[in-house]
């Protein structure tokens, strides 16, 4: 969708509602105005009739809407920094755009020192896993969660997940603003593309539960990488280290009552595979 459509509204910050919050502001800086809430007003994107939560409101003869809503409305994602008091308006990356760069050829990489990283961009903060290799390669699905187009760029594919990586050099050509790591390393245990607390503390707990075990007085020390959630509910696959090799695990999480019926989750079952010894026989 282009965005040119957004020269045609004009946006109130103000008016936001619960999209972002207003902060402490100084004295100077607020204007107080007389406005109207218009919960009559129609509201048409693209042709077609939507509802917003918030309705218009005028002022001075012009119209205001809320901006979070409306992004929505027009397929960008909508960010609020509130250190910086800066309102991001960016547009969705296209799902459907193909992964090949200008070659039809990968470039092989492979999984040496990964790690996963928070990036800060364009007010948002997303979770990246990051290859060292000859240079540094980023997941590209998860720049695409980041907004970021990719089309046109040289692609690696990774040997032993087969996952698809741009290197930091080929992303230079399309970040809008070079993104600062938030934390990497020893920080808590990423999880991409689950946001709900419950089930983020379980999975947690389990990895930290099986960190250091022993088996037949054989000890296993495993290094988390990362977590991502698969298409089917409670289905999430987990990259980690253990004993110096690289092993992909299926996680799966079932619900179950407690004493007060209180609801919670418990790794129900799994399967691992040392992707190492699999990808090298094939």
């Amino acid at each position: 969708m282009r965005m040119t459509k957004w020269t045609k509204v004009a946006v109130l910050g103000t008016v936001m509602g619960t999209c972002f919050t207003a902060g402490v502001y100084a004295q100077d800086v607020l204007q107080r105005v007389d406005a109207y809430l218009r919960s009559d007003f129609n509201v048409v994107v693209d042709g077609r009739k939507v509802q917003l939560a918030n309705p218009p409101l005028i002022y001075n003869n012009a119209s205001y809407l809320p901006v979070k809503e409306l992004g929505g409305f027009l397929g960008a994602n909508v960010n609020w920094q509130d250190s910086t008091k800066t309102i991001y308006i960016n547009p969705r990356i296209n799902q459907q755009q193909p992964t090949e760069g200008n070659e039809t050829n990968y470039t092989e990489i492979v999984l040496q020192s990964p790690y996963p990283q928070y990036l800060d961009y364009l007010g948002g903060t997303y979770p990246v896993l990051t290859i060292m290799s000859d240079q540094i390669y980023y997941r590209l699905k998860d720049i695409e969660q980041m907004g970021v187009p990719t089309a046109g760029l040289r692609k690696a594919k990774e040997k032993y997940t087969q996952e698809i990586y741009v290197s930091d050099e080929e992303m230079k050509k399309s970040w809008k603003e070079v993104p600062p790591p938030s934390y990497q390393y020893n920080d808590p245990i990423v999880i991409t593309g689950e946001k709900d607390p419950l089930k983020l503390k379980t999975l947690r707990e389990y990895v930290q539960s099986f960190r250091y075990y022993e088996v037949n007085k054989v000890s296993y020390y495993s290094t988390p990488i990362i977590i991502d959630a698969l298409p089917e509910l409670n289905t999430y696959s987990y990259l980690l280290n253990e004993n110096r090799h690289f092993y992909r695990t299926t996680l799966k999480l079932t619900q179950t009552n407690g004493n007060n019926n209180d609801p919670f989750y418990v790794v129900g079952s799994y399967s691992k595979e040392d992707i190492e010894v699999t990808k090298v026989k094939n």
